[in-house]
C-alpha cells in the first residue's frame, strides 16, 4: 500500500498526462507484474506502456476538465496486479490536489443598491459596506474595491471608499439642496496574476432636513405715497422663500408688526 500526492491545475487542458510511481515486484517471469487498474473516476484514467525491457509504466491522464470550485481534491486508487496464480496485488492512493487558477471574477450580491440618508449627516458616517465574493482562493480571491472612472469627482468629494473593507463613509457635505442624490459606480478587482473584475452601482437619495431659514424680500410698488391715495392701494410687495422642500420649504406669515396709529 503506497500514498502518493499530484499537484494539476484546474487550468489543464484534456489529453494532459502525469506520472505515477511504477510498482515493484521481485517475482520474475509471469509472475511479475501484468496490469494496473484505476478506481472508477470521471477526470481521469490511465494508459499502460511497455519499455523495451517489459517494465510496464503507468501514466495517469486527464479526461475531464477540472472546476477547483467545485472538487478541490480527487483521491483515486491505483491498483497493480501480477500474473500469478494465485492473482496478487497492490495498491496506491493517489491523491489529486487541484491548484487554483484565477477564473472566477468577484460577484457582488446586487448590481444596484439603493440608500437613503439625511442631509447633513456627520463626516465618517457609515453609508453601506459592500461585501463582493470570489470562489477563488489565496490572492485569486483577495478582493479591492474602487471607484470607477463613472463616478462623478464631485462625488467622490462628498464620499469615501475604502479599497480593502468596501466600506463607503461619507466625507464632505451631503446637502439636498446641492445634490438631491448620488451615483456611485465601483469594481472589486482580484489580486491575481490576471485580474478579473466585477461592478456594482449604489445610488444615495438624500432627505431633506429644515436647515434653511425662511428669506423675506420686499418690492415697493410706490417710493412715495400720496396723502389722499385710496384704501386698499398696493404700495410694497412682500416674499417669502424656503429653501428647503415640503413642509419644511412651506413659509407663512404668523405676524407682522406695524406701528400704532399706521394707516397701513
Amino acid at each position: 500500500h503506497f500514498l502518493s500526492g499530484l499537484d494539476v491545475s484546474e487550468s489543464a487542458s484534456p489529453g494532459e498526462r502525469f506520472s505515477l510511481p511504477n510498482a515493484v515486484d521481485p517475482d520474475v517471469g509471469i509472475n511479475t507484474i501484468k496490469t494496473y487498474k484505476l478506481s472508477v473516476s470521471d477526470h481521469f484514467t490511465i494508459e499502460i506502456q511497455t519499455g523495451s525491457d517489459g517494465t510496464q509504466y503507468v501514466d495517469l491522464v486527464l479526461a475531464k476538465s477540472l472546476d477547483r470550485e467545485e472538487t478541490a481534491v480527487h483521491n483515486l486508487i491505483l491498483t497493480a496486479v501480477d500474473g500469478g496464480v494465485p492473482v496478487r496485488s497492490g495498491t496506491a492512493n493517489i491523491i489529486v490536489h487541484v491548484q487554483d487558477t484565477n477564473d472566477n471574477p468577484p460577484r457582488f450580491d446586487k448590481q444596484t443598491y439603493t440608500i437613503n440618508m439625511t442631509e447633513n449627516s456627520p463626516l465618517g458616517t457609515l453609508v453601506m459596506k459592500l461585501n463582493a465574493t470570489d470562489l477563488d482562493e489565496g490572492l485569486n480571491s483577495e478582493i479591492v474595491y474602487s471607484f470607477t472612472l463613472y463616478t462623478s469627482e464631485k462625488t467622490q468629494d462628498v464620499f469615501a471608499l475604502n479599497p480593502n473593507t468596501g466600506e463607503i463613509t461619507v466625507k464632505g457635505t451631503v446637502d439636498y439642496e446641492d445634490m438631491k442624490f448620488y451615483e456611485m459606480h465601483i469594481e472589486a478587482r482580484d489580486k491575481g496574476t490576471h485580474p478579473l473584475l466585477g461592478q456594482c452601482k449604489v445610488v444615495v437619495h438624500v432627505t431633506d432636513m429644515n436647515d434653511n431659514f425662511p428669506e423675506i424680500t420686499i418690492q415697493s410698488v410706490k417710493n412715495t405715497v400720496d396723502e389722499n391715495i385710496p384704501v386698499g392701494s398696493v404700495i410694497a410687495l412682500v416674499g417669502i422663500s424656503d429653501r428647503d422642500t415640503g413642509d419644511n420649504g412651506k413659509a407663512i406669515i404668523y405676524n407682522i408688526n406695524i406701528m400704532e396709529n399706521s394707516p397701513i
